[in-house]
């Protein structure tokens, strides 16, 4: 039996509980739900969804399609909310969801309040054709020519890892090593060229965030890539495994190792 509850403003979600009739494959998606215009009933398609346990961390998320439509598939047992985002809209995070067999599910129904800003009267007194940003033309221009790899935003909306460093691994050439009580992204990343004997890395990969370079040069330098950004940050990782692919901004005297630029959608955009 599904019981539908109404939660009262400012959260404006519909919530249905219960537990699935028949059948295993239904219970394949344990959450799944619409986000809708508050005003319209429309869809917001685009929307993000992202999927909290008990501390408030995100452990999923998702964009929503042409109807609006979000699902996820958490492990049951947990304390889990849903916040959805979209622009011009008020974010919004449902209660405490409690998933507790295997065959329970909820099917939500989240309203998103637009976000109306009043401005001051603007007087234009001049326009200027808006520039490209130089750091994104170099990207692309890397991208064309064949230098280094790349992993691009709309990968990550495809992939949805939870650490970045779950792409990276996925790359030839690139491995992990996990960092002893650093918790479940304390992964350091190194490349097959970087291994000196059966003790692990010698040299660190140079990773650079944003252009900044955030490793330590020497042994025992390297950093943890995924406690750096978090991939809904992140617009592009440039990843380049040989010192004859190396850009110079990027030239280090542990370059050899390989290195990882990793760009935020602040530092693309062009300059005011």
């Amino acid at each position: 039996m599904i019981v539908p509850m109404r939660v009262i403003a400012p959260l404006a979600v519909w919530m249905a509980l219960g537990t699935f009739a028949a059948g295993p494959a239904l219970a394949q998606v344990a959450i799944e739900g619409r986000v809708l215009d508050d005003e319209s009933g429309g869809p917001l398609v685009g929307a993000r969804v992202l999927l909290l346990n008990r501390y408030q961390k995100v452990v999923d998320y998702s964009v929503t399609d042409d109807t609006g439509h979000f699902a996820f598939k958490p492990r049951h047992g947990s304390r889990l909310r849903v916040e959805a985002r979209a622009v011009g809209y008020k974010p919004t995070v449902t209660p405490i969801l409690w998933m507790v067999g295997d065959r329970e599910f909820a099917s939500l129904e989240i309203r998103l309040a637009p976000n109306v800003v009043l401005l001051a009267p603007v007087e234009i007194v001049a326009m200027s054709v808006p520039t490209t940003s130089p750091v994104l033309e170099n990207v692309v221009h890397r991208r064309s020519s064949g230098f280094g790899i790349q992993i691009t935003r709309q990968d990550i909306e495809q992939r949805r890892p939870q650490h970045l460093s779950d792409m990276l691994v996925e790359l030839p050439g690139v491995y992990a090593r996990r960092t002893a009580g650093s918790g479940a992204g304390g992964r350091s990343i190194y490349m097959a060229r970087a291994v000196s004997g059966a003790g692990g890395a010698a040299c660190p990969v140079q990773v650079f965030l944003d252009g900044m370079r955030a490793t330590r040069e020497g042994p025992g330098g390297d950093v943890l890539v995924d406690d750096l950004v978090s991939p809904l940050d992140v617009e592009v990782v440039e990843v380049f495994r040989g010192m004859a692919s190396v850009p110079p901004e990027f030239l280090t005297d542990y370059a050899r190792c390989g290195v990882i630029a990793i760009w935020t959608k602040r530092a693309l955009e062009p300059p005011s």
